[in-house]
């Protein structure tokens, strides 16, 4: 009788075991994706109101595309104000990101990067706090300025999420057309035009 308890609680732990080895298959990221930690890019203004730009997010590297870059060594401190304090992420108005570096001749230099989009503004900062951490975990897409992430896009990433492309290794590329919202010497992105039939 002994025998058989003992018996009956071996195959017992043993098929346990079994299950802990189990994946969960199609849930299951692929191998190593996330070994290149966060990726994500945030349209915003660089320095100046209405200066669009595209800011990247990739391993240890932040940068404009076609402008250059720094890597996270060079990253010294971040900074968040706003032109209406009482509605950070709320309503409208500016928001200001300041990030100080130390520049590739070894001087202090500060960038400035802006939103105006409060939802923008939020997958921003949150993206630059996983960089600074280097956390490249799963996280729920990012919205804008296209869903981005991990997760499936259901095709409103326009191409564009960095977990489905190859890494970029050139600053210098470009993934924004340079007439981004123009049709002629229309400025289809400005307010003034942005509801008028020839810009839909």
């Amino acid at each position: 009788m002994k025998r058989f308890i003992v018996i009956a609680t071996l195959a017992f732990f043993s098929s346990f075991n079994n299950v802990v080895k189990a994946d969960f298959g199609e849930a299951s990221f692929p191998e190593n994706y996330f070994l290149d930690g966060p990726k994500s890019y945030h349209d915003g203004w660089c320095r100046f109101l209405k200066n669009e730009c595209r800011i990247r997010f990739q391993g240890n590297a932040m940068w404009v595309e076609g402008v250059g870059g720094i890597y996270l060594d060079q990253f010294a401190n971040y900074r968040y104000d706003t032109d209406r304090p009482n509605q950070a992420f709320f309503g409208s108005g500016e928001h200001y990101n300041y990030i100080t570096y130390t520049s590739k001749n070894g001087v202090k230099r500060e960038a400035l990067f802006l939103f105006a989009n409060s939802k923008a503004q939020k997958d921003f900062s949150r993206a630059l706090m996983r960089w600074v951490d280097q956390d490249g975990r799963p996280i729920p897409n990012y919205k804008l300025p296209n869903s981005q992430g991990p997760q499936d896009t259901q095709g409103r990433d326009k191409g564009l999420n960095p977990y489905d492309n190859p890494l970029i290794i050139d600053f210098m590329k470009k993934t924004t057309s340079e007439t981004k919202g123009k049709i002629g010497n229309i400025n289809c992105d400005s307010p003034v035009w942005k509801k008028r039939p020839i810009c839909n």
